[in-house]
């Protein structure tokens, strides 16, 4: 049984998860192969930003890493929504894409939407360049380095959580949070790519009647 590592309360709740290397390692390995043999279709939901790469890569999803995804999910869903505790809920995967960020892309706040009232959505970090890794404070110790991060923006004032939360990224940490929670990706400077995968699922109540 999957249990989070850490969760973040900005009004909305952000878990985080740690998903296995030879996961992470086998879907790099199927995402390489698809592109170089350009079998893998552009996102139709393409974000309003500046990250080109986009993959639809729902259709080669390996069986485990589904698996592990629907764990996260069901955790998440029975500890973080109290409208849904103790019913028997469904999870419909309606998008699964690659980011392949480079230097100078980024993607601008933004929510993300599905087909149901309740939908999570999630960022998986596949791969992180060295550097994202090796930023270091600036001179300014109030000023934060934002390079090639994701942040996580509360849309009111909680009393009792922060209203931004700001992540490094970290090959095999994954993040579930709601559909409406708004976030951005910032852009970085340097070689190599900024891999993660996205996927939102609607979430339903199975319907004993």
């Amino acid at each position: 049984m999957v249990s989070p590592k850490e969760t973040i309360h900005l009004g909305f709740k952000v878990s985080k998860y740690k998903t296995p290397q030879e996961l992470i390692d086998r879907l790099n390995k199927d995402v390489d192969e698809n592109l170089k043999n350009n079998n893998l279709l552009p996102e139709v939901e393409k974000l309003a930003g500046e990250i080109k790469e986009e993959w639809s890569v729902l259709k080669i999803l390996p069986k485990e890493l589904k698996i592990f995804f629907e764990e996260c999910l069901n955790n998440y869903v029975s500890n973080e929504v109290p409208s849904l505790t103790n019913k028997k809920c469904t999870a419909s995967f309606n998008a699964c894409w690659i980011n392949d960020q480079i230097q100078n892309e980024y993607n601008p706040v933004h929510t993300h939407n599905g087909k149901s009232s309740v939908g999570l959505s999630s960022v998986l970090f596949l791969r992180v360049p060295k550097s994202i890794t090796e930023a270091k404070q600036t001179i300014n110790k109030n000023e934060r380095v934002k390079d090639g991060r994701l942040e996580f923006i509360a849309t009111t004032h909680s009393y009792m959580g922060a209203n931004q939360y700001l992540v490094t990224p970290e090959v095999g940490d994954l993040y579930l949070f709601p559909y409406e929670l708004p976030h951005v990706v910032y852009p970085f400077k340097g070689e190599g790519v900024r891999r993660s995968l996205s996927f939102n699922v609607d979430i339903g109540v199975v319907n004993n009647g």
